[in-house]
């Protein structure tokens, strides 16, 4: 169930996905259309959904997009879970569950929203759906009436609810049986083409209350600068996620808003523990050595163009939850220091082991364009103390580094969210999460998150969680390096927008949208 980066499309596929935002798009414009005509609002996203299956689908910007709803949401600012379909939910020992389903909801089918419903939605997605059924753990779900959905969990399980919000829970008719799924939200499908536009209209029997726009079309392009053109030229709204260089440009048009917020990600570095230099990794103060070379700063300022924060931990930032980082010297004489304590021989500025130069991969992916240039930084930073570092890149990181024997990864992965770890911890650091890539099984690590898992006090969790993320950093098992900003930017005329801090847990087309 994680976030996984896309593979690149056939460059026949880009520019046919460029064309479809720079022509299909343009028809019925809401900024400029006449009088009275319908509110449309055109809206170009990155990546094109690879399933019309909601509870199945690997990215979520279509999908997720005002069309359905999960029985909990998440508030953008807060990141404090509130009641969204679910009205309610209790529990005395955080494995057996009661959930309210709220009342008066109708799918876009007219078919009511019940316990049966929500209970069937999310059995498919543990039919279809391995990564659901991980992050779940759901043993058995019985309906106690019409609106009351019993669940119980193979453990006691304290991050069920936060869980809830992923988007592969969306609660659809998975009865009906078109074209399009059937939500419960804001807006409904007219049409669905998942390699090409969708369209979504209002849907005036939305339960909480009347959207402001009449339609909005939706297309995907991984092209950064056919997004860019299409909104200087008038034919988007709003584009998801410009490019970094384009920002300045995008700033400097009167008619145009660039909106920039701090992400719920980080970039970091994970290191390989049982590959052909697991012994290195293994070592502390090599891991350390590696992680001093890294100028956070100088990422930030240049590859990043300012648009991030300087990150040392998993859970940087002022949240409840984040450790005080640690404050350890970084550049090349500090990585040396590391690199003697931990066994290599250090002479004249240059690193040895075994009386031999270093060699090391580094795998990197451009889905996140910035994560290559990261990569080469890196290099380069290695090189000056003797380390060779060869740079491959993979099409689907995800995929690739559980098939190779590399040494380094650079890796982006929500960290900031939900106001609960459970689901980041467990992915990234426990045994077969599916981001623990370098296979890491330190006991101490795994019997934190233990208690974690199975601590039921709120407090206690919040606790527990920033003292797990300071254990992290102090042994250093990956090296977090910046928080990435999430940006959009729009037309004048444009109102209700709220950039979210990840493109996976947050709506992007509200009701409250609009076009003056």
């Amino acid at each position: 169930m994680s976030p996984r980066p896309r593979v690149l499309r056939t460059l026949a596929l880009t520019l046919a996905l460029g064309l479809a935002v720079l022509t299909g798009c343009s028809a019925g414009s809401g900024g400029n259309a006449a009088p009275g005509a319908p509110k449309t609002l055109r809206f170009v996203t990155v990546y094109p959904a690879n399933t019309t299956d909601p509870q199945l689908v690997h990215t979520a910007f279509i999908l997720n997009s005002g069309t359905t709803e999960t029985l909990v949401g998440l508030d953008p600012h807060s990141l404090k879970l509130y009641p969204w379909l679910a009205e309610s939910w209790e529990t005395e020992d955080a494995q057996h569950w009661t959930f309210r389903i709220r009342q008066g909801v109708t799918f876009h089918n007219g078919a009511p929203l019940d316990a049966e419903a929500v209970r069937a939605a999310l059995q498919h997605a543990l039919d279809v759906n391995p990564g659901v059924v991980a992050a779940l753990k759901i043993d058995s779900m019985t309906v106690v009436d019409d609106h009351t959905l019993s669940i119980a969990t193979t453990s006691v399980y304290p991050a069920l609810v936060s869980n809830l919000v992923h988007y592969n829970t969306v609660i659809t008719d998975v009865t009906d049986t078109g074209d399009v799924p059937m939500g419960t939200g804001a807006f409904r499908f007219e049409s669905f083409d998942p390699a090409g536009r969708s369209v979504l209209v209002r849907n005036d029997q939305y339960w909480d209350g009347r959207a402001k726009l009449d339609r909005v079309v939706m297309t995907a392009n991984e092209d950064s600068n056919a997004r860019m053109l299409a909104l200087q030229a008038g034919d988007a709204d709003i584009i998801y996620r410009p490019s970094l260089e384009s920002i300045p440009t995008l700033r400097a048009d009167p008619a145009i808003t660039v909106d920039s917020v701090t992400g719920t990600r980080v970039y970091h570095l994970q290191f390989n523990y049982v590959g052909r230099h697991a012994a290195l990794w293994n070592n502390r103060d090599f891991r350390r050595g590696i992680d001093a070379l890294v100028d956070r700063q100088s990422i930030v300022d240049g590859i990043m163009a300012g648009q991030g924060t300087v990150a040392f931990n998993p859970f940087p930032g002022d949240w409840p939850f984040s450790p005080t980082p640690l404050g350890r010297a970084h550049g090349t004489e500090a990585a040396l220091q590391h690199f003697k304590a931990a066994g290599l021989e250090v002479n004249d500025g240059k690193v040895t082991h075994d009386g031999k130069p270093l060699t090391m991969q580094i795998v990197t992916y451009i889905a996140r364009p910035e994560l290559p240039l990261i990569a080469q930084l890196l290099r380069e930073s290695a090189a000056q103390v003797g380390i060779t570092l060869n740079i491959q890149v993979a099409e689907n990181i995800d995929e690739y580094l559980p098939k190779t024997d590399f040494d380094i990864a650079t890796y982006s992965v929500l960290t900031i969210s939900r106001g609960d770890g459970a689901f980041f911890l467990n992915g990234a650091f426990g045994k077969g999460g599916a981001q623990n890539h370098g296979r890491l099984a330190d006991p101490a690590l795994l019997a934190k998150l233990d208690a974690y898992n199975t601590e039921i006090d709120p407090a206690t969790r919040i606790r527990m969680i920033k003292e797990i993320g300071g254990y992290i950093e102090e042994q250093q098992f990956n090296s977090y390096l910046v928080v990435p900003n999430e940006t959009a930017a729009y037309r004048n005329g444009v109102t209700g927008w709220l950039t979210p801090g990840n493109e996976f847990e947050f709506p992007m087309i509200t009701k409250d949208l609009d076009l003056a």
